[in-house]
């Protein structure tokens, strides 16, 4: 042993004991930073706590309800401010809960503290009084705004609504949506995008962030949006249904529930330029003749057109051929469980689809999507398009002379039902401003003086029956267009109907190109098989019946 090295082995032992120690001293230090840190939290929390307590305590204490006036023998809406501090900007709306279309508003700037409620004569006019409720917003002494809706219940009013739906529907919906939430002073947010877009990230993410409140979609999204958790039911009264056209609320059930507020009937029809085409093709071959004459004449470029590539269009061709995607349930509805797209009939229905592309007359390619298909309508280089209502403000915006038809069949087949699609409007589970988006969807847009102008700004084929009804008698595009969803079927809406809509496409898109029949439909028929994995679907039952609307 060398003794010379044992203050060296001392210092070593020193600093290796130093080092264990700063390391006991980093450990502890850490346990007591995160005990410090939880109890910050926790601190954190409960003031976040109390302080959203002590909001909703003056809140609370401020109160409307719809009552009879036994001094003058009316009904009148009963305010009470209890709290100790004046109330600002208050909105009252009485809303009867069978109609919308009779409910009335009235504001008062200031709603002082009071012992007793203060009675406010309303006008509203209804021959059922006692069917009234009275919802309130206001603002706080400490600039927080409230709603108390009609069920009574307070929520706190966000400053914003955000709804989300296609560029289309959104600015047609735009001024509906932003004139109504002005009134209680909240902000209308949209973010559009293409609507299978919308629906994949719903899907997908959840919409984690942001959260809408309102989404705008098809009825064939529901089964999807309800399976995931992201859409809660709405219940209508009895009276409230009755404004609207059954098959509309049947399209927006599932499961028994209602799901959504409709606003808009589509289909499929044959859109025909009356200046082209005088009179009305008697089948399918027979207006592929007239087109091809035109277009050999020089008169058009393509003798018929339609947007691709979208299975909603080549469903009802297929069908005009003879073929058929599924079968029928008990109640009549599609059975999208029982498949008929592997059959000789349909090959036959694929094969004359198939022809229609770059195999046979090539008016269908790739290349004209949507608004291509329109563009050669509107400018009239085509005489035929297959398409949905949505095209209607393009036609009538170019002062284009048409009509609206079937889609005819060829000869030899019974005339087809289309598939047919209801919009309306969703309410999310995670939206924060669900009060007064609620409001929005139940009672304003479904007024019939906002239904009414709503489709002058944008033609399409309402829902309430008021509306309908006389949109049927002053249009005869409207009239044509809900006879094809009258005798149509409507699409199916379960959770795997976007799967469904994707092979299908697929398979559109090879036809197009010219790929050969029998493979084709082998291949969309396994797809299928895989997609809905040969489950029996029960038929969708009616909504139930609720005497409250949420």
């Amino acid at each position: 042993m060398d003794w010379t090295q044992i203050p060296d082995w001392l210092s070593a032992v020193s600093s290796l004991g130093a080092l264990a120690f700063a390391a006991v001293a980093a450990i502890a230090a850490m346990r007591v930073y995160r005990i410090e840190s939880s109890r910050d939290e926790a601190n954190a929390e409960t003031r976040k706590k109390q302080e959203s307590l002590e909001r909703r305590s003056q809140a609370a204490l401020v109160s409307a309800w719809w009552g009879h006036d036994d001094v003058d023998g009316g009904w009148g809406v009963y305010v009470r401010n209890a709290s100790e501090t004046p109330v600002y900007d208050a909105k009252f709306s009485v809303l009867d809960i069978h109609d919308p279309n009779s409910s009335e508003r009235f504001d008062l700037a200031v709603v002082p503290p009071a012992s007793e409620p203060v009675v406010h004569s309303s006008p509203v006019r209804t021959e059922h009084p006692e069917h009234c409720r009275v919802e309130v917003t206001f603002t706080d002494s400490a600039g927080r705004r409230w709603i108390r809706d009609r069920q009574g219940q307070l929520h706190e009013l966000g400053q914003r609504v955000l709804i989300w739906g296609d560029a289309k529907r959104v600015k047609a919906l735009r001024q509906f949506f932003t004139g109504f939430l002005a009134e209680f002073e909240v902000e209308a947010r949209f973010r559009t995008g293409k609507i299978e877009e919308l629906r994949d990230e719903l899907l997908d993410t959840g919409a984690s962030d942001p959260v809408p409140d309102i989404v705008i979609g098809p009825h064939d999204w529901i089964g999807g949006l309800v399976e995931s958790g992201l859409i809660e039911p709405i219940l209508l009264s009895p009276k409230h249904r009755e404004a609207f056209d059954p098959l509309a609320l049947k399209a927006m059930a599932y499961r028994g529930d209602l799901y959504g507020i409709p606003y808009a009937f589509d289909s499929t029809a044959l859109i025909r330029n009356t200046d082209l085409a005088p009179e009305a093709p008697s089948s399918f071959e027979d207006m592929l003749a007239a087109g091809e004459e035109l277009r050999r004449t020089g008169a058009v470029e393509h003798s018929f057109v339609m947007q691709v590539p979208d299975p909603y269009y080549m469903y009802p061709v297929v069908l005009a051929g003879g073929g058929r995607f599924f079968g029928s349930g008990a109640d009549g509805s599609l059975n999208p469980a029982e498949l008929h797209v592997d059959t000789p009939p349909s090959h036959v229905g694929f094969e004359r689809f198939r022809e229609l592309g770059s195999a046979g007359l090539d008016c269908l390619r790739p290349g004209i999507g949507r608004d291509e298909a329109v563009e050669l309508f509107v400018t009239g280089r085509t005489p035929y398009l297959l398409c949905t209502s949505r095209m209607l403000s393009d036609a009538q915006q170019a002062g284009l002379r048409f009509a609206v038809g079937p889609v005819p069949p060829f000869e030899g087949v019974a005339p087809i039902k289309p598939m047919v699609s209801v919009h309306g409007f969703f309410l999310t589970r995670r939206g924060r401003n669900k009060a007064i988006a609620r409001d929005l969807i139940v009672d304003h847009l479904t007024r019939s003086d906002v239904s009414s102008e709503l489709r002058q700004v944008w033609p399409h084929v309402p829902t309430l029956r008021e509306v309908l009804d006389s949109s049927r008698e002053s249009d005869p595009a409207v009239r044509s267009f809900y006879e094809a969803c009258r005798v149509g079927d409507l699409m199916p809406s379960i959770p795997e109907m976007g799967e469904v809509w994707a092979a299908m496409q697929r398979t559109m898109v090879q036809l197009v190109d010219g790929d050969e029949v029998a493979p084709a439909a082998r291949q969309l028929s396994r797809r299928l098989e895989e997609v809905l994995g040969r489950r029996a679907i029960e038929g969708l039952p009616e909504q139930r019946t609720g005497e409250r609307i949420d």
